[in-house]
């Protein structure tokens, strides 16, 4: 009988690992393809795992270009507002963050982050989840926003530290006239017909730094119609949610930027498609250079471009 069971296990794996070679995963997918001093991250969703698939899908379809801003003398901010469609205090930040956008012009970037029991799904009205998870919550807990309050936010990063709305604009003037450590060049290639863009990105640090740095990668959305909660006015039917975090990229904490040298540009373009849901128009990339180290993790340079 042992021996019998014994075979029998054994077919059994026999049939399972030929089941696997039938249908192989390229282990490549979705890791760096470098090609004329760029570095290609092609999301694996797109199945492109060599040189020639990436060429390819270049070379064989259209794309539309939109640039980013120049900040080659100027340091771009990031202003990463926590939010939730639950938190009835939340619309008075968002007005303050578009009056400082308002006035601040492309030097702003800003990012709203739903997170927190404030974004969590309910049956009815609120049922439509726009956390980015898992990535939210970890920002959540590591910059302690339950503890803090809602609305909050970061500007720039600063010291790791959250600033309520009311003092958004003051660190924002504090930093608008700093010397940039670093250039971050953006531009957006979109095709239509396949629905996916690449950012192109180029990294200029002016002098090599001391600290470590990461480069982060945000997909966002403008102008989303849902409800909302609001202290005055109830539930809001048709709330237009601003600058909504839609995709982390390149992992919660972003990629480590190696082998800096002043003056040498170094070139990465990732390649991803939007979600069929999303609405191109409103879609944003956004792209910032940060201190890696937990006690910082000050942006040091920021930018953004419209998809098309």
């Amino acid at each position: 009988m042992k021996r019998e069971l014994v075979i029998l296990f054994i077919l059994v794996l026999g049939f399972i690992s030929c089941d696997e070679i039938d249908d192989p995963i390229p282990k490549d997918v979705g890791q760096d393809i470098e090609y004329n001093d760029v570095t290609y991250v092609v999301d694996p969703a797109l199945n492109i795992g060599n040189l020639n698939g990436l060429l390819d899908l270049i070379d064989n379809n259209s794309w539309t270009e939109v640039n980013g801003g120049d900040n080659s003398t100027e340091r771009f901010i990031v202003l990463e507002e926590f939010t939730g469609h639950q938190c009835i205090f939340c619309p008075n930040g968002t007005k303050e963050l578009l009056r400082l956008d308002s006035i601040y012009g492309e030097q702003l970037i800003p990012v709203s982050i739903h997170a927190g029991s404030f974004a969590e799904p309910s049956t009815g009205k609120y049922e439509t989840d726009y956390r980015v998870l898992p990535h939210c919550n970890i920002y959540q807990s590591e910059f302690n926003v339950a503890t803090f309050g809602y609305p909050a936010g970061l500007v720039s990063r600063r010291n790791a530290q959250l600033e309520n709305k009311d003092n958004w604009g003051i660190v924002i003037a504090d930093l608008a006239d700093d010397v940039p450590q670093a250039e971050l060049k953006l531009k957006n290639y979109y095709s239509q017909d396949l629905n996916v863009v690449r950012v192109n990105l180029g990294i200029t640090f002016n002098q090599v730094p001391t600290e470590t740095f990461n480069l982060q990668l945000y997909i966002t959305e403008d102008h989303i119609r849902d409800w909302q909660k609001d202290f005055a006015q109830g539930d809001i039917e048709n709330y237009d949610h601003r600058h909504m975090l839609r995709k982390v990229v390149n992992g919660t904490y972003g990629r480590s930027l190696e082998n800096i040298t002043a003056g040498e540009e170094i070139n990465i373009e990732y390649i991803l498609p939007l979600e069929a849901n999303w609405k191109p128009d409103d879609v944003e990339s956004v792209a910032f250079i940060f201190d890696s180290d937990p006690s910082s993790y000050n942006i040091i340079q920021g930018n953004s471009a419209h998809v098309k």
